[in-house]
């Protein structure tokens, strides 16, 4: 139970921090690339935080399927792919072009930093799903149900 409200924080400040830096960065500084990746940054946080919220609530099994799940931790792992692709792009353009921090509008470092953000969060979704796709119960979907109506 700690543990998932622990999650939750941490997600809700990934959310934060992603949307505050798509704004402050992608818009204010005009560093397109690196606020798209945080707002996908954010993304992710989100649906992380949504999951844990529905799991600390009992109610993840009752709004998501399996498949539904499969579906978020498939977005989560292309995240993870795309982020880390993205992160060592960067990596070896600032380690090729030595760029400095500033002028923000055309920074490398901001564009990587928010890219391993992306990784990290893309991640994190990912076994977040696996994490909750333990829990269903495979043996109540070949139990009878009479809460289901036949066709």
């Amino acid at each position: 139970m700690l543990r998932t409200k622990i999650h939750i924080a941490l997600s809700a400040l990934g959310i934060f921090l992603g949307f505050s830096a798509f704004i402050c960065i992608g818009i204010v500084y005009a560093n397109v690339e690196a606020g798209m990746w945080a707002l996908l940054s954010g993304i992710k946080a989100g649906l992380a935080l949504m999951l844990h919220c529905h799991y600390l609530k009992e109610s993840l099994h009752a709004n998501f399927s399996r498949k539904a799940l499969q579906y978020i931790g498939d977005f989560g792992m292309f995240g993870f792919v795309s982020g880390t692709a993205l992160t060592i792009f960067y990596a070896f353009m600032q380690i090729y072009y030595q760029a400095d921090l500033m002028p923000v509008q055309t920074s490398i470092v901001i564009r990587l930093v928010w890219s391993f953000m992306m990784t990290k969060w893309g991640l994190l979704l990912y076994l977040t799903t696996k994490r909750y796709l333990r829990t269903y119960n495979d043996h109540q979907l070949f139990s009878e149900n009479p809460n289901i109506e036949e066709t």
